[in-house]
């Protein structure tokens, strides 16, 4: 929980207001589209679609909670603020989803057990270490008398860690692939670095201010909420276009049945 130094004026507090519920709309609705369209593709990608629709189920209880969160601790406020807003729920949310995300986009394939354990057994802990290790830096915690950007540094070795496992160990299996499936993979892993970049851009931003002030809360709280719903909700629909374009691949009668014109 971090108290924050001054309110925000009716701008501010109305663009984060707006963005957090946008983050509630786009999850909540991608997530019902993921559950319902499931039968769409063969039950071999099945799995991979309802973890994309998981991801989503999460964020939007965590938006939900950062909403009411956000409104309990600015709206209708005036002089100094004695609640917080609890920027936490982001970090819970992130412990969660990223793990996920990374386990969608290898269920999506249909590699071989051997091939889909390996990569995990490396990503999921690897995804967990970066968000733990994130956390106490950009929520100034007094931990270990570490400073913000020594939590920073130890954080960004998994992430690179993560992508070299992305782009190089996982590049591997993809010459397997087709070629529209290697198309939306590289897309994939292009959009995680895009939206993730953002993340450490907004932690060094942020690592060198005392306390928190209204313009910081602002950028980050619409920053992180852009980069979520891209994460999250584009991110499960471009998995969801893979395992129909899989499910079409694998199985004729899907193709003719699902395609036809």
């Amino acid at each position: 929980m971090n108290t924050l130094s001054s309110l925000l004026d009716n701008n501010q507090f109305n663009l984060v207001y707006n963005m957090l519920s946008l983050g509630i709309a786009s999850m909540l609705f991608t997530t019902v589209f993921l559950f319902v369209a499931r039968e769409r593709v063969a039950p071999r990608y099945r799995m991979a679609v309802m973890v994309s629709g998981t991801v989503t189920a999460i964020a939007a209880y965590h938006y939900f909670r950062m909403f009411d969160s956000f409104n309990h601790a600015f709206a209708g406020l005036e002089g100094n603020n004695s609640d917080a807003y609890n920027v936490g729920y982001r970090y819970v949310d992130w412990l969660l989803t990223v793990p996920l995300l990374l386990v969608e986009i290898v269920a999506v394939l249909g590699l071989a057990r051997a091939i889909q354990a390996s990569l995990l057994n490396r990503l999921v802990p690897a995804a967990a270490a970066m968000i733990l290790l994130g956390y106490p830096g950009d929520a100034k915690l007094d931990i270990f008398d570490l400073a913000p950007s020594i939590w920073g540094a130890l954080s960004t070795i998994p992430f690179l860690y993560i992508l070299y496992v992305l782009f190089v160990e996982l590049g591997k299996s993809l010459s397997r692939q087709s070629a529209p499936v290697q198309k939306k993979i590289k897309q994939l892993r292009l959009l995680l670095l895009a939206t993730w970049g953002v993340y450490p851009i907004t932690f060094i931003l942020a690592m060198n201010s005392t306390g928190f002030n209204a313009d910081e809360v602002v950028a980050r709280e619409i920053g992180y909420s852009i980069a979520d719903i891209l994460a999250k909700c584009l991110f499960g629909l471009i998995i969801f276009s893979i395992a129909r374009i899989k499910s079409a691949e694998d199985d004729k009668e899907f193709a003719k049945s699902e395609f036809r014109d």
